[in-house]
């Protein structure tokens, strides 16, 4: 059947319609699952706190060497600030949501990141020893940064997470140290390793460098947020890697972006 032309321009007019609202829900599911990863991740270091809060409750109930009221308040000053962490990232996703459009926005602010690497280490510290690995931290006692701390928060606790999920329960190193045009992050682990086809497409949204069996959400979301945010840091990441060899993630964050103290 011929159709007349101004049918044809209206079923155009029609599947270009469907077609953006197919683009719509891909969106909106996008984003819900980027939600549920970013507020997902932070719950595992969070439920720690509280469980070992529990087992020092209960143990003071049935032992002489009952936990101090000192040992409490330190474990509820790291649960507050956990959880104070949890709710800036949840207040934050709108933010995050708008990476797809560019219009994502830094806060920047002086803040040490050698104490936010000791706080990654820390927070990730349940789920490595739950999988056999150990964190070894290598930073300088303060290096002081202008920038968005809960960018570099987020962009370190998802690849410290990687690591620690595809590290086959080894060693993860993480390190900090100053270079001539800014600073260095290193995150390395010894697991599973990335081929060469895969390094270059794991910052992409929902791609995974491992099979959808070998592990629960994978490489694809997390990556993703960090390569957006690293991308508008004006910051680089490289990937050094290969299969059985393990991973590392080096990032270098530019001399204008940290103002370096």
């Amino acid at each position: 059947m011929v159709l007349d032309e101004d049918t044809a321009a209206r079923i155009g007019a029609l599947e270009r319609q469907v077609a953006e609202l197919r683009e719509a829900v891909a969106a909106r599911d996008a984003f819900l699952a980027m939600a549920a990863h970013e507020l997902r991740n932070p719950m595992t270091p969070i439920l720690a706190h509280v469980q070992r809060l529990r087992r020092l409750i209960e143990a003071a109930g049935h032992s002489r060497n009952a936990p101090s009221r000192d040992d409490l308040a330190a474990g509820l000053a790291r649960l507050e600030r956990l959880v104070e962490g949890y709710v800036r990232r949840a207040t934050t996703l709108l933010e995050v949501s708008r990476m797809t459009t560019g219009k994502r926005s830094l806060v920047r602010e002086r803040f040490d990141l050698a104490e936010l690497l000791r706080d990654v280490a820390e927070a990730a510290a349940p789920a490595a020893q739950y999988a056999g690995s150990r964190i070894a931290l290598d930073t300088p006692e303060r290096f002081e940064i202008q920038g968005d701390r809960l960018a570099m928060e987020q962009i370190l606790d998802n690849l410290v997470s990687n690591a620690v999920k595809y590290g086959l329960g080894r060693p993860i190193d993480l390190a900090l140290h100053a270079a001539a045009d800014g600073a260095v992050v290193t995150v390395r682990d010894r697991g599973i390793g990335i081929s060469a086809a895969d390094q270059s497409r794991i910052f992409g949204q929902f791609e995974r460098a491992v099979s959808q069996g070998a592990s629960a959400g994978g490489f694809g979301v997390g990556l993703w947020v960090v390569g957006q945010l690293v991308d508008a840091m004006g910051a680089r990441i490289e990937v050094t890697s290969s299969p059985g060899e393990g991973t590392t993630m080096t990032l270098r964050l530019p001399q204008n972006e940290t103002d370096i103290t």
